[in-house]
């Protein structure tokens, strides 16, 4: 996974968490620890994709279209680009990959990915 896809995530994640709540970009960006322009960039692609609303104003931000657990990660993520120029063999490779990958997110949400970082931050939270 790229830089990329990883703060798109973790935004999402960020999120999801708030859901229905509204957060603002700095909010998002000071929790996750992501660039506040790249952010701004990401929040405004999730937006064209209508995976997030957003709100000006008092009481505004972003948030979630729909609720984490109708959210698919294949969705999320979309197709990784092609390389350009790649030869039959690098070409068949990447197919391959991107195969592998649409399989592997076909049937996650976003909310899979809550319940898994919930399960790290209780674990954590017992060690001593």
């Amino acid at each position: 996974m790229n830089r990329r896809d990883a703060h798109r995530l973790n935004a999402l994640l960020e999120l999801a968490e708030a859901f229905p709540r509204p957060l603002t970009a700095a909010e998002i960006a000071a929790r996750r620890g992501i660039p506040a322009k790249f952010l701004s960039r990401l929040l405004a692609e999730l937006a064209r994709e209508r995976i997030i609303v957003s709100r000006r104003g008092a009481g505004g931000g972003v948030r979630l279209a729909r609720r984490p657990d109708q959210l698919g990660l294949a969705e999320l993520l979309g197709s990784p680009a092609p390389a350009a120029q790649v030869g039959v063999a690098v070409g068949f490779v990447e197919q391959r990959l991107a195969d592998a990958r649409a399989h592997v997110l076909a049937d996650l949400k976003l909310a899979d990915l809550q319940e898994v970082e919930r399960a790290e931050s209780a674990s954590a939270d017992f060690n001593i």
